[in-house]
């Protein structure tokens, strides 16, 4: 076998690729959010084609599905930022969904402002009603943050149901369809485009948000609040800001979600509603915006299998109370998810992602 020369060097690995025993050497590659040039090529062609082709190809049902989940992943990125990184936890974000909801669907109705208006307007009114039970409660002990914003949302539930008689009450509000300048959104395909663009924006910034200076400080706060604190970092301030961003994308959220179904009830935004987004975190798994996603995904379809059980039991005669029971079971169902995944899968369905991951990272010496 020929000998090396000594002035031959080895050949470094092709740019698709890298050793699997590779550590960041410069401060500047931890900020790096694709280690190669396959991966960023994998992501921009996983997006197209979910965002950009699949929804062409489906039936309005389906697309009704995938549009819940664009939805309710917003409202997880958010939970995962204040539940994930900094370890608060709300029981009041099926209220803020509801005021982002009927806030936007006021806008529209008696204002009648245009659509790119009415969105970051209802994220706001749903983060200015989160800082009243915020703001008093983070200075106390943790265990009075969930306890307000538990309060907040049986309040809110109370208001919408009993006091906004304008909005029809329990009858619910019927949401004018959107117009974009010149560009109509009256079909739901272009309104799913419109969504599915801001929970791109949204990942990408909040993707950037935990990989900053900010996103640390988070973390650091989540593990030891007070080392944190002896360490320079403002733990209130901090605090305050992740829980002003999850209540900001839960009413950004919930003005989505008006437009989408057109007719809001108050019923709907009730504390099932906040159990629901607790939940994809615990299946998705916390801290994890990939988590937030895929659980996102298991709760619209676990929900939609259970309506659809019970609505082909009343239409088959099968039994004539077996339809409404079916449904009414959603709730138990539901804690049971939870309690499995906490007891057997901690980690949450995101960990097999970031197994498949690391696969192909380690592929061809694995």
């Amino acid at each position: 076998m020929r000998q090396m020369k000594e002035t031959e060097k080895l050949k470094p690995f092709p740019p698709a690729f890298h050793s699997p025993g590779r550590l960041k050497t410069r401060y500047e590659e931890g900020f790096n959010r694709f280690r190669t040039a396959r991966g960023r090529r994998f992501m921009v062609i996983t997006v197209i084609c979910l965002f950009g082709l699949l929804p062409l190809v489906l039936n309005d049902y389906m697309l009704h599905l995938f549009h819940a989940v664009c939805i309710y992943a917003i409202v997880a990125v958010g939970l995962t930022i204040m539940t994930g990184y900094t370890g608060q936890l709300s029981l009041a974000h099926g209220a803020f969904f509801g005021i982002g909801a009927y806030t936007a669907a006021s806008l529209v109705t008696w204002a009648s402002l245009p659509f790119f208006l009415v969105i970051p307007a209802a994220g706001t009114v749903a983060t200015l009603f989160g800082a009243l039970f915020a703001i008093p409660s983070l200075r106390l002990k943790p265990i009075f943050l969930p306890m307000a914003t538990l309060a907040g949302q049986f309040i809110v539930e109370y208001i919408l149901v009993h006091r906004l008689s304008f909005a029809g009450g329990s009858k619910g509000f019927v949401m004018p369809k959107p117009v974009l300048v010149d560009l109509g959104l009256e079909t739901k395909l272009s309104l799913f485009y419109v969504t599915a663009i801001c929970l791109l924006i949204i990942i990408w910034l909040s993707d950037n948000l935990l990989r900053s200076k900010t996103g640390r400080a988070f973390r650091a706060l989540r593990q030891n609040e007070r080392a944190a604190a002896a360490m320079g970092i403002d733990a209130y301030r901090h605090k305050l800001f992740a829980f002003a961003v999850s209540s900001f994308l839960a009413g950004l959220a919930g003005a989505l979600f008006a437009y989408a179904v057109e007719t809001i009830v108050p019923t709907f935004f009730n504390l099932t509603l906040s159990i629901e987004f607790l939940a994809i975190m615990i299946i998705g798994g916390l801290g994890s915006i990939s988590g937030a996603i895929i659980g996102s995904v298991a709760i619209v379809f676990l929900k939609e299998i259970i309506g659809v059980a019970g609505a082909f039991s009343m239409n088959s005669n099968i039994h004539a109370g077996a339809g409404p029971a079916i449904i009414s079971l959603y709730e138990f169902v539901l804690g049971l998810v939870i309690v499995l995944f906490i007891i057997f899968k901690p980690e949450g369905l995101a960990s097999f992602y970031r197994k498949i991951k690391q696969g192909f990272n380690r592929w061809p010496f694995s």
